[in-house]
């Protein structure tokens, strides 16, 4: 299987108990189960292919304390997740996903799942598809994000807006960066203009009050080193009308602002891999409503190899746009468990292990990113407990081999690939690793 995709992170919302998670459809998302009572206690998803994510959350040990079982079923093709909006507060002392939507292109609500809380989230998103989730998870799911990707030609998606409903609406999108930035600003956000890279301009959006017009605040960026990324802001009453009260603009270098007044409801965008576009909103006597058109900073292609080993078990897959540096796994006569992290901190679900009376003993494999990375993966499978399963594994860097774990019996497997870098994992999980294959991506797209 080869795709070619550039992904867009939003969020987490949420609390900062657990660890940090992640996880990348390798098809289109056709299931989600959540377990709920009160709050979210876990949540776990399959794609098109039928691989399973593992489940993030519920690794409390009450047997009263799981809830119950929620199952939403997607028809992908025709339909797809293209957002999710929620709440989050406290259960136990822990500031958790207490309730979830989660919303399709077929403009289907499914939810809300949990008990709403005064705190909530919502994204809204257009001509996305979301291609994976990610957060925080423990005893309970205790933040949660998504990954998009763009559903229309543009290549881009949409996010917002945020204002009120007056004035004449706009939209554009540049062929090159957004450059300029011009804001008048007051106890509001009077009127904004824009310039690309080309020299093409955009605006004035509002500033049709000639008596009240403001001062003008510039803003350069230098589109080799430095790209629009973010808004945050504020939106309230002023004059009689629904506006922008403030703004501050983020790069990824630094943030500009806040221009304005900070006074009624605050916005943000929490979004990463990505580069602004364009904006659309609308405009009158002032600036009244503002969002973002977005697309991925980076394009990646990924090609699928293997897996190998047995198909006992459950269809599982990770598969993460940073580099991984550190993968955990149980060993003794065979491969019990496996688990990676990556070079932001997230965790992936553990794959395997479901026997309790037999887990192993752990192993951790750390790779010194960026200048060492995971190339290939070797090992055997074989025959154990009357299951086929993966009894060794080694990992190939480009550096140095990792391995031999476990004992080396059965039928060998290598890859011999050069000229690439390892993004992530799939095969066969349930009691032990049943089977294991590769995700890679050309060192010449990074």
């Amino acid at each position: 299987m080869a795709s070619s995709e550039g992904i867009i992170s939003l969020g987490p919302w949420g609390g900062l108990g657990g660890d940090r998670w992640s996880y990348r459809a390798s098809g289109g998302i056709t299931e989600i189960v959540l377990r709920v009572e009160g709050n979210i206690k876990s949540i776990s998803f399959k794609d098109a292919s039928g691989l399973v994510s593992g489940t993030f959350g519920g690794t409390g040990n009450d047997p009263n304390d799981r809830g119950k079982e929620k199952k939403i079923a997607i028809q992908w093709p025709s339909e797809h997740l293209k957002s999710i909006s929620g709440t989050y507060g406290r259960c136990k002392g822990l500031l958790v996903i207490t309730s979830l939507s989660f919303i399709t292109n077929l403009t289907t609500y499914y939810g809300p799942f949990g008990t709403a809380a005064r705190e909530t989230f919502s994204i809204p998103i257009a001509d996305s598809t979301v291609v994976g989730f990610h957060g925080r998870c423990g005893y309970y799911l205790d933040a949660l994000g998504i990954f998009v990707t763009p559903a229309n030609s543009h290549g881009s998606i949409s996010v917002g807006q945020w204002g009120g409903p007056g004035g004449d609406p706009f939209s554009f999108r540049v062929g090159s960066w957004i450059k300029e930035i011009i804001v008048h600003e007051g106890t509001n956000i009077k009127s904004l203009s824009f310039k690309d890279g080309n020299g093409q301009e955009y605006g004035n959006f509002g500033g049709n009050n000639a008596n009240d017009t403001g001062e003008e605040r510039r803003i350069e960026i230098d589109g080799h080193s430095e790209h629009l990324a973010s808004i945050t802001g504020t939106y309230g009453d002023y004059a009689g009308m629904v506006v922008i009260t403030s703004l501050a603009f983020q790069t990824n270098r630094t943030t500009y602002g806040p221009f304005g007044n900070a006074t009624g409801t605050s916005f943000s965008i929490p979004i990463e891999g990505s580069v602004v576009t364009g904006l659309h909103g609308s405009g009158g006597h002032y600036l009244g409503a503002i969002g973002i058109h977005v697309k991925p900073r980076d394009i990646e292609g990924t090609i699928s190899i293997g897996p190998w080993g047995g198909r006992g078990g459950s269809p599982w897959s990770y598969m993460t746009n940073r580099g991984i540096n550190q993968i955990v796994i149980h060993v003794g006569s065979n491969i019990k468990s496996i688990s990676f992290r990556d070079t932001t901190g997230l965790d992936s679900a553990t794959f395997g292990g479901e026997n309790p009376n037999d887990i192993g003993e752990r192993k951790t494999v750390l790779i010194n990113w960026p200048s060492e990375h995971l190339i290939s993966i070797s090992g055997t499978y074989g025959n154990f407990s009357t299951l086929l399963t993966i009894t060794s594994l080694s990992f190939t860097t480009n550096r140095a081999t990792y391995g031999p774990f476990g004992t080396g019996s059965g039928t060998a497997f290598s890859i011999p690939i050069n000229n690439n870098t390892v993004v992530g994992f799939h095969g066969r999980a349930g009691h032990y690793l049943d089977a294991i294959g590769i995700f890679v991506k050309p060192q010449t797209t990074i």
